[in-house]
Order: C-alpha cells, then structure tokens, then sequence
C-alpha cells in the first residue's frame, strides 16, 4: 500500500537519528551511504537535514501492511539526490535504506 503523505513526522525521525547516531542506520543503508562516497556523519546530516518537500512516498512493508516506511530524495553533500528509506520503531533500525537516487 502507498500514500503521500508522510506517515512519520520528520521532526521526530531527525531527532531519533540524532540521538542513536549510526545505530539508527541499517547495515544495508551504511553500504549504501559508502557507496556514494559519503560518511556516516555526512549521512546523518542529510537525514537531519531533510524537509517535507523532500518527501516522495510512504509504503508499507512487503511483509506487514501495519508497517509504514516513508520515502524521502534529499540532496547530498556530492550534489547526488539519494533515496532514504525511514521508519520510527522503538526496536528497530530507523533508516532502511540511503542509496543514490
């Protein structure tokens, strides 16, 4: 299922990121944020950076229709929009995936 709104308020995604650092970050998205030449701190402060009219989509998992993930296309410090895959989970890594756009 997708929508396009966000699902999550990026305020609070931001501010999650922030607080765990690179442990917000899958170990797909930190393969994701070397290969576009960026460092995780780089990485974390485009996640931080992000604005609403960044936003593209918001899904749900193809294993549960009860988890959202919301799709955003930043700009990157190399100028490359990148793909940034978020979800806010207590339990759970909060950047799915970061990839080139």
């Amino acid at each position: 299922m997708e929508k396009r709104k966000p699902q999550y308020d990026i305020t609070a995604v931001q501010a999650a990121v922030k607080l765990r650092g690179a442990d917000a970050f899958t170990g797909t998205a930190l393969i994701g944020v070397q290969s576009m030449g960026l460092d995780i701190t780089q990485a974390i402060d485009v996640v931080c950076n992000m604005k609403r009219s960044d936003f593209f989509k918001s899904m749900t998992t193809h294993a549960s229709s009860q988890v959202w993930q919301d799709v955003y296309h930043p700009k990157t410090p190399t100028g490359k929009l990148a793909y940034v895959k978020v979800t806010l989970r207590e339990d759970g890594s909060i950047v799915i995936q970061f990839k080139e756009k």
